[in-house]
């Protein structure tokens, strides 16, 4: 075998292994494959972005989700439209939807009036702060040109991102507040992002005022 000292070798910050935070940490997961069991969802990964979806459908008012791995995230039995949802964690560097693998199809369907996009953003596991949702034909053409340069072969991967601002300042997207004030989360948002200043205050709407609303 070669010896080599490879950059790659010195990436990453190591400390060590905390027994405390593998005992406790253990004991949430035991919690949580009680009720994996109980509905027979066993794949972790699986699990969680499947709970995740819910909550997010179900607060924008689609009552089904999709439990296969292919297709859109979330449908209405009602009009027959279809959510995608993405997820960020607040303490990611930035907040943006990552569309992985994208085909011609999927970009295609995101010019469809059919399907909608959502945002979530998480705090730790289990606490949505707020939800940017919409839909935008561009978002439709921007996928279908990176896809069309992926295939080109400009790139290793057909991996695509749009940030949280673009959703908002370039999609005309909206945010859904979940548990703070529209005020909270416009605050949240500056912090993230100087750019959110110029947020107005007909693009945060509380549960209340959505309510109304139908996608």
């Amino acid at each position: 075998m070669r010896i080599e000292d490879l950059d790659l070798f010195h990436k990453g910050y190591f400390r060590p292994i905390d027994n405390n935070f593998i005992t406790e940490g253990h004991e949430v997961l035991q919690r949580v494959k009680k009720v994996q069991e109980k509905y027979n969802k066993n794949d972790t990964d699986t699990f969680i972005n499947e709970l995740r979806d819910s909550i997010a459908g179900y607060l924008l008012g689609f009552d089904l989700v999709n439990v296969e791995k292919h297709g859109f995230d979330c449908k209405s039995s009602k009009t027959g439209n279809l959510l995608e949802v993405k997820s960020a964690s607040f303490d990611a560097r930035s907040w943006q939807s990552t569309f992985n693998d994208t085909t011609l199809e999927k970009a295609q369907a995101f010019k469809n009036e059919k399907v909608y996009l959502a945002q979530a953003v998480w705090k730790g596991a289990s606490e949505l702060l707020f939800l940017a949702y919409g839909q935008n034909e561009r978002i439709g053409e921007f996928l279908e040109d990176k896809v069309k340069w992926f295939k080109s072969g400009h790139t290793v991967r057909s991996t695509q991102s749009i940030g949280l601002s673009d959703l908002i300042f370039k999609y005309d997207f909206r945010i859904l507040t979940i548990n703070k004030t529209k005020e909270e989360i416009k605050d949240l948002l500056i912090y993230k992002n100087r750019t959110f200043m110029n947020l107005r205050d007909n693009q945060i709407l509380t549960r209340a005022e959505f309510k109304d609303i139908s996608l």
